[in-house]
């Protein structure tokens, strides 16, 4: 018998929004105008806190187009009164925090999150930052480069460029047309004095919301935002003009040409702010036109009739208007049927609606992105900033909610009738040429978790367990060996294919009946390819348990790797990797990889190969699923809210008696990797170069493992050396950093940056000095003291949510590590000083072992 979707009643939904908003969130506003929202949530010793300041790219007033808030947005990070430039990213690494901002058309966000320890000191680094940054001119010039870089990124970024032409195309007068970081000929004109203009102006406590979660008590809290941004008088704030749209009369479109492997639309229409009342019927048509694999364009258009690789919909409304977008990915000579295919669609709707279970659907996705989007304190801390920001109230989210609630099927159709018609229609498209057509296609009391309870089945099965009832969702995740070691020479990617298809056809479902389902209920159902393992989770609410079950059951012991949908997943997979050359940085590391790794299964990333996923079969995928899918090669780790007893009542039968119990071939993971020392040169015709520099790594089960981890850290961040020297002093690169492919006795540590073809050599230089620093032993304490700090904080506040629990547990036992570590991995960061570092720099990072590859146009 098959499991339906439960059916919340109204009674049933309205306790559960009402259980999500039951925790107290205080809104104070300081003399000086300057406005607090505050949570406290003890859940987990960790807090958030944000600046929102209320201006973007739409208020540079008379030099919009510029980048004015982008720009400024850069340079609070680069000295204070109090503090220089690079004081302020080590200051905050050195407390285990994180930070960052970024910048909308309205609005500006600095945020830091942190252990809870140290909220004192991540409130006075913000105020600091945002109230009494100093703009050197020197570093107004130098960063000047860098955000030169950024824009040169987005220039060869081909999902950017589309998304900018859309908003170009739909917006003729208002500023959304005009991109957030600017058009680059405006934004080499802008001068210090504007710059500082336009902080003075701006960047006023009446024009900034802080928002606060975590683990610090209300009234502490107040106080300490008062002292820190309380002094700063009120200021004269002008209003800034921004120009209406005119109501659109025709449809509109652009076509961009140029050298990309795959074929990229999208259609706009426009639509109302997120306040208006038509906004819970926008959204909702959004889920059912494009929110997931059981939506009517993904079914139609993907499943049905094989004409795109990927669709979705989304109704982005953050604003005073928005805009109604749905975006696809298809191989070029099928692009015109496509978008007739999207439009005849569209009619459909309007003419004739929708049915009650597509309602009944966006009412359970629109709840669960409700809970999911408070799994972290940061993601708190933003629904609050966004509510007093963008909307005006704080509680918007148990409105909209409730608003929700009210949706039929009719109001849907009229919303479709009203705004989805072709007369405002703005179409764009980014493929090759004509001719060149290559394209295939919580809860607020402090609640301490018990460990991972861990059950070893007769059979080798593992089982790990722990409840967590702060949220009602539960997670499963499923763990395999897997990956390149373990697939046949020719057959790379087929771990991470399975690993999809597992979550498709079984003998009792279709994938759609399946993806349907999922999305009924607001679950989600994915897999992951990786270079070790492959896995694949489930995560619902709990009154959806039964579902979830048979669901996990169907995919490990009856999946039917049914013909049309293998050539569907294979296609997309196909699709994604081409997608991927198109990025220098991704085009790049491949090519590195293959060269540094050779005839080693880690040459070609988890993902595969254009040619072996072309030649495989559904036979091959049906071999690869009985090499890998034993009981003794997998790992299920469950948490959420759920008993232990429970669970292990239900899922014991199910592991123990129905997985295949045929021992499982482990792959010779201390395979050598022949690295032969290389220096060589790729051509990519974009605007920016990217330089990779490879050296052999240690693998997972090595005791150099630690080191290498602090050695990453080291020259990764903001208040790397690295990073100041390339891009801070000298303002050589956007990015520049190190990265590692990781295996259980082997690996690659790479070095990455991106910068102007004509400073690349220069970059590799400075990459080599902080090589030879490293070798001579010359790290600092203070720098030690930092990467042990950042990695010790990385811990808890990369476990906050349940799925990235039950990952890190069941990958520690798949890899035969301790479940919870923490401390030890503590302890042996303590042991790693500047001579263990140089040892290993010296022993990895040698010159007859290093594989270098710049990447760029033919002219450098």
């Amino acid at each position: 018998m098959q499991i339906s979707p439960s059916q919340f009643s109204a009674t049933q939904s309205n306790e559960l929004i009402e259980r999500l908003f039951r925790a107290p969130v205080e809104r104070h506003t300081l003399s000086n105008g300057l406005t607090l929202v505050n949570r406290p949530d003890f859940s987990s010793e960790v807090v958030s806190v944000q600046v929102w300041v209320k201006t973007g790219s739409i208020h540079e007033d008379s030099l919009i187009g510029s980048g004015l808030s982008h720009y400024l947005e850069h340079m609070l990070f680069k000295g204070t009164s109090r503090r220089d430039g690079k004081s302020i990213s080590r200051e905050v690494h050195a407390m285990g925090g994180a930070i960052n901002a970024y910048t909308t058309f309205d609005r500006t966000v600095y945020y830091i999150d942190a252990p809870s320890s140290a909220f004192h000191q991540v409130v006075d680094v913000l105020a600091d930052i945002v109230l009494h940054s100093t703009l050197p001119v020197h570093e107004v010039e130098r960063e000047r480069a860098v955000i030169l870089r950024e824009i040169d990124m987005g220039l060869d970024d081909p999902d950017r460029q589309l998304s900018q032409a859309l908003f170009r195309t739909a917006f003729q007068r208002h500023p959304y047309r005009e991109p957030v970081i600017g058009h680059r000929a405006l934004y080499e004109q802008v001068s210090s004095e504007e710059l500082r203009a336009y902080y003075h102006a701006r960047y006023v406590p009446n024009n900034m919301v802080v928002s606060v979660v975590g683990a610090v008590a209300p009234e502490e809290c107040l106080a300490e935002i008062d002292r820190c941004f309380g002094s700063v008088p009120r200021g004269r704030l002008a209003p800034v003009r921004v120009e209406e749209e005119p109501v659109q009369l025709a449809a509109r479109r652009e076509d961009i040409v140029g050298e990309y492997n795959i074929f990229r639309g999208g259609l706009g229409f426009k639509v109302p702010h997120m306040s208006h009342p038509d906004s819970p019927c926008l959204d909702s048509l959004a889920h059912a036109l494009g929110g997931g694999e059981s939506s009517l364009l993904w079914e139609r258009l993907r499943n049905q009739r094989n004409l795109v690789n990927y669709i979705d919909c989304r109704n982005w409304n953050p604003g005073g208007s928005g805009l109604f977008w749905i975006s696809y990915v298809c191989d070029a000579v099928k692009s015109a049927e496509v978008e007739q295919a999207i439009l005849d669609l569209l009619a459909e709707v309007v003419t004739q609606g929708l049915p009650e279970s597509v309602v009944e659907k966006a009412r359970r996705q629109a709840l669960t992105s409700e809970i999911n989007g408070r799994k972290t304190m940061s993601g708190q801390a933003s629904r609050l900033g966004l509510g007093e920001v963008v909307i005006g109230d704080i509680h918007y989210g148990r409105r909209y909610l409730k608003r929700l609630q009210a949706v039929q099927p009719g109001d849907l159709q009229a919303a479709a009738q009203r705004y989805l018609v072709e007369e405002s229609m703005s179409a764009v498209t980014l493929g090759p040429a004509p001719q060149v057509i290559d394209s295939t296609a919580a809860l607020e009391e402090k609640l301490a978790l018990e460990p991972f309870e861990q059950v070893t089945m007769s059979n080798g099965a593992r089982l790990l367990l722990q409840p967590d009832s702060r949220l009602p969702k539960v997670h499963f995740r499923c763990v395999f060996k897997g990956g390149p070691l373990y697939e046949p020479a020719e057959q790379r990617g087929i771990s991470s294919l399975l690993g999809e298809l597992l979550t498709k056809d079984t003998a009792r479902r279709s994938a759609q009946q399946i993806a349907e389902l999922i999305e009924s209920i607001g679950g989600s159902f994915s897999a992951t390819g990786g270079n070790n393992t492959i896995s694949f989770s489930i995560e619902v609410l709990p009154a959806d348990l039964d579902t979830a079950l048979e669901l996990l059951s169907d995919a490990l012991i009856e999946p039917a790797f049914k013909p049309a949908t293998f050539e569907v997943e294979r296609a997309a997979q196909v699709a994604s990797l081409k997608e991927e050359d198109d990025e220098i940085l991704e085009f790049g590391f491949r090519k590195l990889r293959e060269r540094f790794f050779g005839e080693h299964p880690f040459a070609v990333g988890s993902d595969g190969r254009v040619a072996d996923l072309e030649q495989l079969t559904v036979e091959d995928i049906s071999a690869h699923y009985r090499r890998l899918i034993h009981a003794s090669n997998l790992v299920l780790s469950v948490t959420g809210d759920f008993q232990s007893s429970v669970m292990l009542e239900r899922l014991r039968p199910f592991l123990e008696s129905k997985l295949p119990a045929a021992s499982f071939q482990l792959a010779d993971v201390a395979a050598p990797v022949l690295a032969n020392a290389y220096s060589g040169s790729e051509i990519m015709e974009r605007e920016q170069a990217v330089v990779l520099q490879a050296y052999p790594d240690a693998g997972i089960q090595t005791k150099d493992f630690i080191v290498a981890e602090v050695l990453n850290e080291l020259f990764s961040g903001m208040s790397s050396r690295l990073f100041e020297r390339v891009r801070e002093d000298q303002g050589m690169a956007y990015y520049v950093g190190s990265t590692r492919v990781i295996g259980l006795h082997t690996g690659m540590f790479v070095f990455y940056a991106g910068t102007h073809p004509t400073q690349a050599e220069a970059v590799v230089r400075e990459i080599d000095l902080e090589i030879a620093r490293v070798a001579d032993a010359e790290v600092t304490e203070d720098e030690l003291a930092r990467c042990r700090t950042r990695l010790k904080a990385a811990r808890p506040m990369g476990k906050q949510t349940l799925g990235a629990r039950a990952m890190h547990a069941a990958i520690q036992v798949t890899y035969d590590l301790p479940i919870d570590d923490d401390a030890e991995h503590a302890e042996q960061l303590d042991r790693v000083d500047a001579a263990e570092l140089a040892r290993f720099a010296r022993k990895y990072f040698a010159a007859d072992k290093r594989v270098q590859l710049i990447v760029g146009p033919a002219a450098s």
